[in-house]
């Protein structure tokens, strides 16, 4: 007789899989309603700083119907997107608190903050505790490239650093190198998202560290590793999970930003302290690098804390800012970025554009060149370098 049917999305099979590959550990499956309360309470896993419970809790009627009606140790089996994708041997099924589950990882309930609509739309009223299986996993993939090239390169000091790269401009290229000068091996976390990106794809955003990472770092000491940012990594909780999961892969730091997300000061017990104050059980230290600016008297990018010129000297890597460029058909000034990045992303945000840049192209460029051979990407570095010429006088 086949299973029942539990209809999960894909940010449930996904964070399921990260929990059974260890990326999530100490947890390793979804908890039932005791442990639940406790990690929310205290937040705390098996003595290690969590910030909520992890629990599985699938919106729909069906859903509901099948959790309300479970037989015990009764094995249900996964469906996403119309195909079998894993199963879980239930042990305890819970109704839930909606409004304290999305307090938990967000910090608010208030609908316009990013995530939290979305997080009630997906939610259901009941919990479903026991082990997991998932099917297919890319994690495991992963963890396994990580682990082979830390055994095959013998690093002993692994750091990491989480890229949006949206989009990705100098001033991360300048927190990369100076953490790959005080450690052994760098692993580039490329954040890929879940729901309507109308920014930059995902693609688009891996293509352009990819070109870095192939073109301007060491190939064996730089290992770039797609990590699925689902629901659970939205919030003031961003710094704790991105830990975990670091620390899990094989890191012994991670490598942040001065205006890293949810990197601030709270108010505790009658003294302020920081989320980097709390995480120090996890195991993996935090290294916070500090804000970096291009000094019009200095003639190039400096850390804040080094500059002796006042902030009217200063240009900022305001990434919004930056991005508004592009998104404008703008090319960036090369100090923001590389000519070839902007050149990957505007080709990318503007396909249609093709025939025409080509005609352009024939018109200004000597260099006669089949149209098969057109590139849009080429054709904006070298306009590129053209802003970059000067008349001899």
């Amino acid at each position: 007789m086949a299973n029942r049917q539990l209809y999960i999305d894909k940010e449930a099979v996904v964070t399921l899989g990260l929990l059974q590959d260890g990326l999530l550990y100490p947890a390793t499956s979804v908890m039932g309603e005791a442990e639940s309360k406790e990690v929310n309470k205290t937040k705390k896993y098996n003595g290690i700083t969590y910030p909520f419970a992890l629990i599985l809790a699938p919106k729909g009627k069906r859903n509901e119907q099948i959790l309300t009606t479970l037989k015990p140790n009764e094995i249900l089996d996964f469906v996403c997107e119309g195909e079998i994708c894993g199963n879980i041997a239930s042990k305890e099924v819970f109704k839930i608190d909606k409004d304290e589950r999305v307090e938990a990882i967000y910090g608010t309930n208030n609908l316009d903050y990013p995530g939290v609509k979305d997080t009630y739309r997906r939610l259901g009223n009941y919990a479903i505790s026991g082990e997991i299986n998932i099917n297919n996993r890319e994690t495991k993939k992963y963890k396994e490239i990580v682990s082979s090239h830390i055994k095959k390169t013998k690093a002993s000091r692994v750091s990491s650093m989480m890229v949006a790269g949206k989009p990705f401009h100098r001033v991360h290229e300048r927190l990369i190198r100076t953490a790959l000068v005080k450690c052994d091996l760098m692993i580039l976390f490329i954040l890929k998202p879940y729901g309507d990106d109308d920014v930059l794809s995902y693609d688009t955003r891996y293509k352009t560290v990819k070109y870095f990472c192939d073109n301007y770092l060491p190939k064996d000491r730089v290992l770039l590793i797609p990590l699925d940012n689902t629901y659970i990594f939205g919030g003031f909780n961003t710094l704790i999970l991105n830990a975990i999961v670091a620390k899990n892969f094989g890191c012994n730091e991670l490598v942040i930003g001065q205006n890293y997300a949810g990197l601030g000061a709270i108010y505790c017990d009658g003294s302020f302290t920081s989320v980097v104050d709390n995480i120090q059980d996890i195991g993996i230290s935090i290294d916070i690098m500090s804000e970096f600016v291009y000094c019009d008297k200095c003639s190039t990018l400096v850390s804040t804390n080094a500059c002796p010129h006042g902030r009217h000297h200063h240009i900022n890597y305001h990434s919004s800012s930056i991005l508004k460029l592009l998104k404008m058909g703008i090319i960036p000034p090369a100090l923001f970025m590389r000519k070839e990045i902007s050149s990957i992303i505007l080709s990318d945000l503007f396909p249609q554009r093709l025939e025409e840049l080509n005609k352009i192209h024939q018109h200004l460029s000597s260099r006669s060149e089949l149209l098969d051979d057109f590139n849009s990407k080429d054709f904006y570095e070298s306009l590129m370098d053209l802003y970059q010429t000067s008349s001899l006088t």
